[in-house]
């Protein structure tokens, strides 16, 4: 019988750090980003500046271009690059940078990693290579073909018997995997678990049309 691992909550801030979001739902993209980036916000008191750099041939998806970023990248060759990383490197700090689409090459986790406050968020729908990440937020409906390897490669399969037992817990419990490696006593890092949810406003979104048709009945029945 398969043993369950015992997993915490997270709890690190990852200002000024290099953490990596795996997701393929546009749903859980976008509640994991606002979130955090409302959190991180928040702890430099909106201090600095917000930079999007979206690597990928396709265009960007709308909902990540309305976030209120301070300046957009659109990745598409190496000019474009060497101007996302000329504009990162002068920026006014705290910065916080959000690499969407693709994982950013070697070279530029490494650079990043050498740069006073700057936070380093990437997201995509593939786990990162780069050993550099110091942590990787899973969904909570991710498979464990998706995972296993990842967190084997950087852990070692000593422990981590129970790693079936524990996605299916996570699911039901519609909470996210991390690993981590942020103030860890051990370089091979630690598994925790996350909300997906945590930093976003609870029913700030407003459907306009569906408001809209609210407001028209309302009007409609004022004037009878």
């Amino acid at each position: 019988m398969e043993a369950t691992l015992r997993l915490e909550g997270f709890s690190e801030s990852l200002r000024g750090r290099r953490s990596f979001c795996v997701s393929t739902s546009s749903v859980h993209s976008q509640n994991f980003l606002k979130g955090r980036l409302a959190l991180l916000n928040t702890e430099v008191a909106h201090r600095g500046r917000k930079i999007l750099v979206y690597q990928n041939v396709v265009a960007p998806p709308k909902w990540l271009l309305t976030l209120g970023w301070d300046t957009i990248f659109h990745i598409k060759d190496v000019q474009d690059m060497k101007l996302a990383i000329t504009t990162i490197q002068h920026m006014a700090r705290p910065t916080r940078v959000v690499w969407a689409g693709a994982e950013p090459p070697a070279s530029v986790v490494s650079l990043v990693a050498r740069m006073e406050a700057v936070t380093l968020l990437g997201f995509a729908d593939k786990a990162p290579i780069h050993p550099e990440w110091q942590a990787i937020f899973w969904p909570s409906d991710v498979e464990i073909e998706t995972v296993e390897s990842v967190i084997h490669g950087r852990m070692g399969t000593t422990g981590l018997t129970g790693l079936r037992s524990v996605l299916k817990e996570l699911r039901g419990s519609q909470v996210g995997l991390v690993w981590s490696s942020i103030e860890e006593s051990e370089k091979k890092g630690g598994l925790y678990w996350y909300d997906p949810m945590e930093g976003v406003e609870q029913g700030s979104s407003l459907d306009l049309v569906e408001a809209a048709t609210v407001l028209t009945e309302v009007a409609a029945f004022i004037r009878r």
